[in-house]
């Protein structure tokens, strides 16, 4: 049975939460630990910002002026001071900040600093409900998949389909695929043969691609692959994603080998075949001869020399201690379970200390501190400290979802900023995407399936985990969201703009994430 909630009192309590000192955002504190907002645009929970102190300023005044023009003001004499004051009385919308330093008798003195940005609405007491069961949403977009031809080419060819762009990425897109293969032969064991057969010819040939031997990256799958296709020109797919993947062509993004280790062991106990586990091991065998002194690895190297081209670090809670941790299930070989707790320490001591959650995609470049954020590493954290069960445990898990839901979950209305499109055409109007939604990364801060789903599910482990009904009323708004934009085809788009380019650029990963959301939130619907 359903399980009710009385969203008029938690909507009350998201707006309380988002007001509060005592449980908004980790904030900066100047000399004690960093401002990791310095390029973000929108907040939903209370921040505060970096402005440069004024010599001999005892007294700052604040003063914002919403979108109907209205001033909300108060006075510090902290010129980095959290805006709790007005928050509650800010309404949704675009805010100009000034920070003023002042005179001893309370004239100005100077400005210390602006900034604008847009007032996101907390958590709603009303959300769009959801047009079917959850389960028979993900039953329709795996029968979408199956029906699709970039998939029925593995079925029909055991390759993949030359029209379709986004194979030139074959750890991230074969992948998901054979998860998502696994997974619907489960759920509808009368399609298993032909799902199993996709699994099957879509992983053997990321094995036949692989290097061997003497290669610098021997035994680790290719981020980027182009041989695929004979002639891209004839075929059509010199789209903006076939030029990202050429652009970083020749380079491997570390923390896709780690996906594609995990994909491995799925299919291993999927089909008994132990070809897979050797796989998956020599994958596990480059993260254990690479790790650095800090417990992780380099995020992209060369594949001709297989030296480091960056010195980002991967973010390994998403996929390489789920895959370190998986690997060490099926052999107890120690050496993988010290690898993931080097990995967990590194995600402790450097990621959640500087907050610095830098988003890692194989179609984007690497990025300095702070530039690039998404809410991937900060959910996954959260769900594996919500799994530990402890008070300190918890309530760092709350705060990663407060940032992930402040920084990437749109509720209401998006900010209305000029979004510009892949191909440089007219740019997105925001006020018409699909919401309630959740944004992917600052470097594509549009809202996409996948990102709505990780969020979800994110809510989902703080309620599982005891953290009250708020977190499964919000996993529930976004699910019902899935089902809302779901085509009646059964494709789920990739890309919530709501425009024909938008909905033509089709991630099929995205919604292989989506189907599992929605099979998971189904036993909560």
């Amino acid at each position: 049975m359903k399980k009710e909630l009385d969203r008029k009192a938690l909507a009350k309590q998201a707006f309380e939460e988002c007001c509060s000192a005592e449980t908004t955002v980790r904030y900066g504190i100047k000399r004690v630990r960093p401002f990791w907002n310095v390029e973000s645009t929108q907040f939903m929970y209370v921040p505060a910002f970096h402005f440069t102190a004024v010599r001999d300023i005892r007294r700052y005044r604040y003063s914002a002026k919403d979108e109907n023009g209205v001033i909300h003001s108060f006075e510090s004499g902290d010129c980095c001071a959290l805006l709790t004051p007005i928050w509650a009385e800010l309404p949704e919308g675009v805010v100009e900040l000034t920070v003023t330093a002042l005179n001893d008798d309370g004239s100005d003195y100077a400005i210390a600093g602006a900034r604008t940005f847009f007032r996101l609405a907390p958590f709603p007491e009303d959300t769009p409900p959801a047009v079917c069961p959850y389960k028979e949403s993900a039953i329709k977009a795996y029968r979408y998949a199956m029906s699709a031809g970039f998939i029925r080419h593995w079925l029909e060819h055991g390759e993949p389909d030359p029209y379709y762009d986004l194979n030139t990425y074959p750890c991230k897109m074969i992948g998901a695929l054979v998860s998502a293969m696994i997974t619907y032969a489960k759920i509808c064991p009368q399609d298993a043969a032909d799902t199993m057969k996709v699994a099957v010819s879509a992983a053997d040939y990321l094995i036949k691609i692989t290097p061997r031997g003497d290669d610098p990256l021997a035994d680790v799958p290719p981020t980027y692959y182009l041989d695929f296709c004979p002639d891209p020109q004839k075929y059509g797919i010199i789209t903006p994603n076939w030029h990202a993947a050429v652009g970083h062509f020749g380079t491997t993004m570390m923390i896709y080998p780690a996906r594609a280790g995990l994909m491995y062991l799925e299919l291993e106990k999927a089909t008994g075949d132990e070809k897979y586990l050797r796989e998956a091991i020599g994958i596990g065998k480059y993260f254990l001869k690479t790790v650095e002194p800090n417990g992780s690895w380099y995020l992209v190297r060369s594949c001709k020399t297989g030296e480091p081209l960056t010195d980002n670090y991967i973010a390994p809670t998403e996929v390489v201690i789920p895959f370190l941790t998986a690997l060490y299930e099926r052999t107890g070989d120690e050496c993988w379970r010290s690898l993931c707790d080097g990995a967990v320490r590194y995600a402790f001591e450097t990621q959640l200390k500087s907050y610095n959650w830098e988003g890692q995609f194989e179609d984007s470049p690497v990025s300095s501190d702070y530039v690039n954020l998404t809410h991937y590493a900060p959910v996954a954290l959260a769900t594996y400290l919500a799994k530990q069960g402890d008070e300190k445990s918890l309530q760092t898990a709350k705060e990663l979802m407060r940032f992930a839901e402040d920084q990437f979950v749109v509720w209401k209305r998006p900010n209305p900023w000029r979004h510009p499109t892949p191909d440089g055409s007219t740019p997105y109007d925001t006020s018409i995407w699909h919401t309630p939604a959740a944004l992917e990364q600052y470097g594509w801060y549009v809202p996409i399936d996948a990102s709505t789903s990780d969020l979800a599910l994110g809510f989902l482990a703080l309620y599982k985990a005891g953290c009250g009904d708020l977190y499964l009323a919000k996993a529930r708004a976004l699910t019902d969201q899935l089902t809302r934009v779901q085509h009646e085809d059964g494709k789920i788009p990739t890309h919530w703009m709501n425009t024909p380019g938008a909905e033509a650029n089709f991630w099929f990963n995205c919604m292989f994430a989506s189907c599992h959301t929605l099979s998971v939130m189904s036993e909560y619907e």
